[in-house]
């Protein structure tokens, strides 16, 4: 069984990119920090042989250089892997991701973002509202760096009317329930003013995509 890389939930930075299991699996998962831990989980709960690698998460801030940032670690990684899944929704690289996978034995999930893994089915409730703001348990615990610093409202923060003002509920998909992380996304929601609903959906979402995914691969290599 692969064994699960020892970085604390919500690590940043350098923890994030030098998150790895090396058990000379053939499979690689490339997982952006804000859901490598889960992928970790996830490869130890199904006995996959796979390693997992990690990418920063505060990529998210600067998404035209997310792209070239994954590509730089395929070139790493694909001399030691049959197969790259990369675990890392377009996250506003407008397409430029999926061109960069596309020149390589590598595929990730569908989706825009990692909260739409996450979310699921309650996805489809931005069909008919399109000002839910979804929060994760990694987004809770980066609230204030990813968020209030990373947008300037620590600085400015008469911006938060105008990042917030149109939206109209907070959904926090939860993945690992926990008192803190609660009270926290509490705190946001009443940052913004909006009403919160909590969601225990764990990281079976993420599953759902993540499974077919590995089950293509072993099914290419028989």
């Amino acid at each position: 069984m692969t064994p699960r890389p020892r970085t604390p939930p919500g690590s940043r930075g350098t923890a994030e990119r030098d998150l790895v299991t090396a058990t000379g699996a053939k499979v690689a998962f490339l997982a952006c920090g804000a859901v490598a831990q889960d992928t970790a989980a996830l490869i130890e709960r199904h006995g996959w042989q796979a390693d997992v690698h990690g990418i920063s998460s505060d990529l998210h801030m600067t998404p035209l250089e997310i792209a070239p940032a994954v590509e730089a670690k395929l070139k790493v990684l694909l001399p030691k892997y049959e197969r790259v899944i990369v675990v890392y929704g377009d996250c506003g690289t407008g397409g430029r991701l999926d061109a960069v996978l596309a020149r390589y034995p590598a595929a990730r999930p569908a989706g825009f973002h990692c909260f739409q893994w996450y979310a699921g089915e309650l996805y489809k409730r931005m069909e008919d509202d399109i000002g839910i703001y979804f929060l994760t348990d990694w987004l809770v615990s980066n609230w204030d760096r990813a968020v209030i610093k990373g947008l300037g409202l620590d600085r400015f923060p008469w911006l938060r009317e105008t990042y917030f003002g149109n939206l109209s509920r907070v959904l926090f998909v939860r993945q690992h329930p926990d008192p803190e992380r609660e009270a926290k996304a509490r705190e946001i929601a009443d940052y913004m003013e909006l009403p919160l609903e909590i969601h225990d959906l764990g990281i079976e979402p993420l599953d759902d995509l993540l499974t077919p995914l590995m089950e293509e691969t072993d099914d290419v290599r028989t």
